[in-house]
């Protein structure tokens, strides 16, 4: 049915290539319009959980009952900031900030002094230094660096960012002082700019790495050189159609989603590749255009929409977690292909018929001619080894599977999407600053449930804050509302009265950072700088809690909770995803070819290939971030495709020849487009890799490193388990022929 369907669409374009050319043209233009609406999204915590997660909405509630917003920090630099001019000076930026609407409040040294000081700055430099040192210390790290805090109220990180740069600028400086920001809108706002960035090199790098993969490896197998390039004006084609159709939906281009295009240019090459090199292998056996171009689509075309599915199914299966961010870019991946498809069976054949000369061809001199190449020379060599070698390499296949199940255990995890952006960012490099000079970032906040809030309640609390950071060696020190009463009284209160009228005289912003209704906070903390750090302590303080005996409700929450969660998410998606892929490809592949050595086949060669990626992780030290554990579902869905045309090849081969020779003509003729479509694809991720962004960089050479794995096991695992299955179907039937009664 669907190759009826192939052959009335060939003929179509056999017939009327023009009116499929000018169609398309259609299409690329209005996607090139659209494309210039395209918007751009930083980096957060809830693209990567599915909606409901109990662990992140308890933080979401967390941070809305305790009124946790974004926060802006300015640095105050200079040889000594603890000055009365350098105060005057931080007056002045917190005037000028408070007139922001999305600024909620303005804290720094000068600030605090000031309300302690009857709302004037002292004269006297000497009680300046004392009141400082003695209520904002916290602020004043050394005497070089004092830090400005600003609560925000707003998510629109690059209005508020620029806002704030803005004024740190216009506001003049004493003399020998100087000013820096960071914080989360200085972060989301230079993530989404180095997104842009990133896009542009890495699509640019992506169409250069193309060009000369074609260059190399296409242009031997096309009759003129040039027209070896028609594949990358596919790809890019399809490209251009998805980017154009992200603004139509809604969709905003975050930091995932932003390596879909330079790895689609890549990936689509493929389709077009083999298309055009079945119609270049026709037209060289005599075949004339109309009929190379029937010939090409028909013929190839079931095995490219059979390399298709399975792609589409390895992406999709990213959207089951129902992580956004994983979710997207599997649907858009998954989206470009097809566009990429249609545009091979269509655009590409009508090119290639207006661009053809119908000109009488030397099939003789084709073929001589087509035998010379440096690639042609590598197959023969490889599918003489694998003709010769089919056990020992199942072999080596299965020793790779195995350490590559052990190793998938030992790889490490990384959770703090902080290290997932450019590390040289201005933003990032001071906040990584604040964090030196103030302490790390890894912050454990517990939220306790209280009957009320009285003397008593708040005794028992500071025990348990005092209990677990004398148990826990990563936590050195707690923040809670019984601290800051000690702080202003000396010690805990005594009475409800004395409780009261403490609470009455604290600030309504700081005095929300501990309590909301019946709930208080006690925030810890930590040196849980790593995954496992952070999944211990986080297990520790919650039995800490229920061995103290604490008679109310509570649970754990914060960022480092967050970060610590967020890897239990990855494994289980990892695993997930990988299952369902495995399980939708053998469905696919059965139900074509209702056989079963022909559905696992493909699987065979893939799962040798996760084995090799799992091992190649563990050994360099490779971390699993969100977004290389959907490397097994894009190695499936991508590997399979080699696997495919290989054994689909194989079987039209056995037709004639025997199993060996099979091997070779198989491997030697498929292998030019499969190998060109490989490295294709390796170009794709290649480009990637070389992203500012680490965790696209790390991605991109662990999908390098498979697709050169799934290329090679394609022409090595597959043709080997498909000869051994045959000796083992002949052994099968020979014992069931003796074994039948006469």
């Amino acid at each position: 049915m669907f190759s009826e369907f192939l052959q009335r669409v060939s003929r179509l374009i056999a017939k009327r290539p023009g009116l499929i050319v000018s169609v398309t043209a259609v299409f690329l233009i209005i996607s090139a319009i659209s494309a210039s609406n395209v918007e751009f999204a930083g980096m957060d915590y809830k693209d990567f959980f599915p909606p409901g997660d109990k662990v992140y909405t308890q933080n979401t509630l967390y941070e809305k009952n305790f009124g946790v917003e974004e926060s802006a920090f300015i640095f105050i630099k200079g040889e000594d900031v603890v000055k009365r001019d350098v105060y005057e000076y931080m007056l002045e930026l917190e005037e000028n900030l408070e007139k922001l609407d999305d600024v909620k409040s303005v804290i720094s040294p000068a600030s605090i002094v000031k309300e302690l000081n009857n709302g004037t700055l002292p004269t006297d430099e000497s009680v300046l230094r004392a009141l400082s040192e003695t209520y904002a210390s916290s602020l004043i790290p050394k005497d070089s660096m004092a830090i400005m805090t600003i609560q925000l109220s707003t998510s629109d990180s690059d209005r508020i960012a620029q806002e704030i740069e803005r004024i740190v600028e216009f506001v003049p400086r004493p003399s020998g002082i100087t000013a820096e920001t960071t914080g989360t809108p200085m972060l989301s706002y230079q993530i989404r700019e180095a997104t842009q960035e990133s896009l542009r090199t890495t699509t640019t790098l992506s169409i250069i790495l193309m060009i000369s993969i074609l260059f190399i490896t296409f242009s031997g197998a096309v009759r003129r050189k040039i027209t070896a390039f028609i594949p990358l004006l596919i790809s890019i084609s399809s490209a251009l159609i998805l980017i154009g159709y992200v603004p139509l939906a809604g969709i905003k281009i975050s930091t995932t989603i932003s390596a879909t295009f330079p790895i689609l240019i890549g990936l689509a090459i493929e389709y077009a590749a083999q298309i055009q090199s079945r119609y270049e292998e026709e037209r060289r056996e005599g075949k004339d255009r109309d009929e190379a171009v029937v010939l090409s689509v028909t013929r190839t075309g079931i095995a490219v929409v059979m390399a298709m599915l399975t792609t589409i199914i390895g992406f999709l299966s990213m959207a089951v977690p129902r992580i956004p961010g994983l979710a997207w870019f599997g649907i858009l991946m998954s989206l470009g292909l097809l566009i990429a498809y249609i545009l091979s069976i269509t655009f590409l054949p009508a090119i290639l018929k207006i661009i053809d000369k119908d000109e009488e061809i030397n099939v003789t001199e084709g073929r001589e001619k087509k035998r010379t190449g440096i690639l042609e020379r590598v197959l023969e060599a490889v599918s003489g080894l694998t003709a010769s070698n089919p056990r020992k390499i199942l072999a080596i296949a299965l020793v790779l599977i195995i350490l590559g199940a052990y190793a998938s255990t030992e790889i490490k995890l990384e959770t703090d999407t902080k290290k997932y952006a450019p590390q040289d960012l201005p933003a990032m490099i001071r906040f990584k600053e604040l964090e030196r000079v103030v302490g790390g970032q890894y912050v454990f906040t517990v939220v306790l449930s209280l009957d009320e809030i009285n003397p008593i309640t708040l005794k028992e609390m500071d025990e348990l804050a005092n209990y677990i950071v004398e148990k826990e060696d990563l936590v050195y020190k707690y923040d809670s509302l019984s601290g800051v009463v000690k702080q202003f009284l000396g010690r805990l209160p005594e009475s409800d009265v004395e409780l009261h009228y403490i609470l009455s005289k604290m600030p309504e912003d700081q005095l929300n950072r501990y309590i909301s209704g019946n709930q208080m906070t006690i925030y810890f903390y930590t040196d849980a700088d790593t995954h496992d750090k952070r999944v211990d302590l986080w297990k520790n303080i919650e039995e800490d809690i229920k061995f103290f005996g604490w008679h109310e409700g509570f649970y754990v929450t914060g960022n480092s909770v967050v970060m610590a969660h967020l890897g239990e998410v990855m494994i289980g998606s990892q695993r997930f995803m990988t299952g369902i892929a495995y399980v939708l490809i053998v469905i696919l592949l059965f139900t074509v070819y209702r056989s079963f050595t022909r559905a696992l086949t493909p699987l065979v060669a893939i799962t040798t290939v996760i084995g090799a990626t799992n091992l190649f992780m563990y050994i360099f030290g490779i971390k699993q971030t969100m977004v290389s554990i959907a490397l097994n579902s894009i190695i499936l869905g991508l590997g399979i495709d080699f696997s495919i045309h290989i054994t689909e090849r194989y079987y039209e081969e056995r037709e004639r020849f025997s199993p060996r020779d099979c091997v070779r003509r198989t491997i030697e003729r498929t292998g030019k487009a499969i190998v060109t479509s490989g490295l294709t694809m390796a170009g794709g991720f290649a480009a990637t890799s070389l992203s500012s962004f680490p965790v696209l960089s790390e991605f991109g050479i662990l999908a390098l490193i498979a697709i050169l794995f799934s290329l090679f096991s394609s022409l090595t695992v597959v043709p080997a388990f498909l000869m051994i299955s045959e000796v083992l179907r002949g052994k099968w039937s020979k014992m069931s022929s003796f074994a039948t009664p006469s």
